[in-house]
């Protein structure tokens, strides 16, 4: 018999998203700072529940930068599907580096490891093909690309999500 509680999930579809603008405010109440990241040209979906590409400056993320190193993602933007569809998502999540509990040294290993996960919500046509971004729970991976050298791709970001059943 299957356990009703077990957590099962299945690759739905991998995002690319190439950044535009960056801003960043100095710090407001509690320390912490507001960034500001638009969404570029040529960023892409592709995946067996989703392919598509972004729309070019259709959004942005307006993360939250913490006193503590975490940085709280809110980012807004539009899919437009290979069908030609369009969809709405909305991504939180938590981004850090590897960070050091009360009372670590400096010359000790991390006790936390770095983390970038999210939660994005979509809205899309209510008939058809995407109906079930509508109510399916998806959680992601991502992996952040800075341009370090003039030879390496776009500042970018790359995000794998996977479908909760």
């Amino acid at each position: 018999m299957t356990d009703p509680l077990a957590l099962r999930h299945e690759h739905a579809f991998d995002i690319r998203i190439n950044f535009d603008k960056r801003w960043s405010t100095g710090p407001v109440y509690g320390g912490a700072s507001i960034g500001y990241t638009s969404i570029g040209e040529g960023s892409t979906v592709e995946g067996p529940m989703l392919t598509g590409t972004l729309v070019d400056y259709s959004g942005a993320d307006w993360p939250v930068v913490r006193a503590d190193g975490v940085v709280e993602l809110n980012a807004h933007y539009m899919i437009r599907a290979e069908d030609g569809a369009l969809i709405y998502i909305r991504n939180l999540g938590y981004v850090h580096r590897p960070l050091r509990t009360k009372g670590q040294g400096p010359d000790e290993e991390p006790d936390v490891p770095a983390y970038f996960r999210c939660t994005p919500y979509f809205k899309a046509p209510e008939d058809g093909p995407h109906a079930w971004l509508n109510r399916t729970v998806i959680v992601g991976v991502g992996q952040r690309q800075p341009k370090v050298t003039a030879e390496d791709p776009p500042d970018h970001s790359l995000f794998r999500y996977y479908a909760i059943r």
